[in-house]
């Protein structure tokens, strides 16, 4: 990774300089979301296509920020190594200290239930009977009727266009709305934090 070989000496480096990468592909997506004013429709098929591409790699994004700062797994098989093992979850709370990093300040960011719903979207079909509409995107030509029912009925993926904010559902039904603009400050001071570390 980077041209360099992971070792026991520089892994938690690695993590960080990872982390910073995956802070990165996050940027680009909101950067993208919202700062797009024409889409190319030889790349992008339609509206839909190219916002929830940009919202599943952010999603995404986020979920390996969270893997490697926020970690719960206990110790996993190595290949080919014996030394230095830490679990996950150990090395999770070492780069937590080695970068100052309070998870409690980004909590967009840390927000799992968010990526569940998108990841698990196959589960949470099942859970409200296959009864959920999804991917809808919400502008100022979308009818009233149509608004009212995508935001008071359950809909799984949501991006509203005016309010620039990703609306989606828990696996208790609970609505969760992801401001895209809190988000990319989020992810800025995130990566500033995170370049501090390497000095």
């Amino acid at each position: 990774m980077f041209n360099e070989k992971i070792t026991a000496e520089n892994e938690l480096l690695m993590f960080i300089k990872m982390a910073i990468k995956n802070t990165d592909f996050a940027l680009i997506s909101v950067d993208y979301i919202l700062n797009t004013k024409t889409i190319d429709r030889n790349v992008y098929y339609d509206e839909h296509t190219f916002y929830f591409y940009y919202i599943q790699n952010l999603l995404a994004a986020c979920g390996n920020l969270s893997n490697i700062f926020n970690s719960k797994l206990g110790f996993v098989r190595r290949i080919g190594r014996t030394s230095n093992i830490i679990s996950p979850a150990e090395r999770s709370k070492e780069l937590r200290w080695l970068c100052n990093l309070n998870l409690k300040e980004f909590p967009l960011i840390f927000q799992k239930e968010a990526r569940n719903t998108n990841m698990h979207f196959d589960e949470r079909y099942d859970e409200f009977n296959r009864q959920l509409g999804d991917y809808n995107i919400l502008d100022e030509n979308t009818p009233y009727d149509m608004r009212n029912e995508i935001l008071n009925t359950p809909h799984l993926r949501t991006y509203n266009k005016q309010d620039q904010v990703y609306i989606t559902i828990g696996c208790s039904g609970n609505r969760i709305e992801y401001p895209l603009k809190q988000l990319r400050q989020e992810l800025a001071a995130l990566k500033l934090l995170l370049n501090k570390s390497l000095k």
